[in-house]
């Protein structure tokens, strides 16, 4: 129908994996980067590059990877919203009879 919203539920999924798969890899670079301890690589200036990051960067990542996973679930709610109404409207139009002129029997 031209001119009428679309939903993209292939593209949807793919946002939800998408986005899904970035905040998990937030959290586990992070975790990767707080467990290299003391004696972790074996480079001093590294491993202090690696604390400083964490400590400037881990709270904010964090919250980044929170607010994703937020965004993740509210974009399936809205999938699947979508989805129902679409199914709804679908099942609605399937059951309109159209009436032809004079006589000629009813249609679908």
């Amino acid at each position: 129908m031209a001119g009428h919203s679309k939903v993209e539920f292939e593209a949807l999924s793919r946002l939800i994996t998408d986005l899904s798969t970035c905040a998990n890899g937030m959290r586990a670079a992070m975790r990767e980067l707080k467990d290299i301890g003391p004696k972790g690589s074996g480079h001093g200036e590294l491993e202090e590059a690696c604390d400083d990051f964490q400590d400037k960067w881990g709270y904010g990542i964090k919250l980044i990877a929170d607010a994703t996973g937020g965004v993740t679930e509210k974009v399936a709610k809205a999938g699947k919203e979508f989805q129902h109404v679409e199914d709804l409207v679908r099942a609605k139009v399937g059951a309109v009879e159209v009436k032809s002129p004079a006589g000629s029997g009813a249609h679908r």
